[in-house]
């Protein structure tokens, strides 16, 4: 390519994945670096029903995981560890292609009804692990 031609290519621009790439950053620094196990807040399903709710103990893995802790964070909430480690993958993921003036892949509706549909039995088996590790 000549430099002039160079010059009249257009700019990578900055899209929803580049949107939630930088979320995802921020919540590793969050995890890493602010004391959110300190907050005092209380889970109102658990508080109400005494079982745990689908998504309790995100928050503890995410920290977990954040500091290296990978046997806690699977502990506090396994589809959390795997959520946290797949984010911050997504996020260095994105800022490679990013850098490199590349496109993520974008799924087709197939794929992506597949990826919802594990993602609610993923969810589900979640909360069956939070409450049996809960009881015993």
């Amino acid at each position: 390519m000549s430099p002039r031609s160079e010059a009249l290519r257009p700019a990578r621009v900055v899209g929803h994945a580049e949107v939630f790439a930088a979320i995802f950053a921020l919540s590793f620094l969050a995890a890493r670096l602010l004391p959110l196990l300190g907050l005092p807040y209380a889970c109102p399903f658990k508080a109400l029903s005494g079982l745990p709710c689908a998504t309790c103990g995100m928050t503890h893995a995410f920290v977990y995981l954040a500091h290296g802790e990978l046997r806690a964070a699977l502990a506090a909430s396994p589809l959390g560890a795997l959520l946290a480690g797949a984010a911050w993958l997504f996020a260095a993921a994105d800022a490679a292609f990013f850098a490199l003036a590349l496109t993520l892949p974008i799924p087709g509706p197939r794929t992506a009804r597949a990826l919802a549909i594990a993602g609610l039995i993923a969810l589900l088996a979640n909360w069956a692990f939070l409450v049996v590790a809960n009881r015993t």
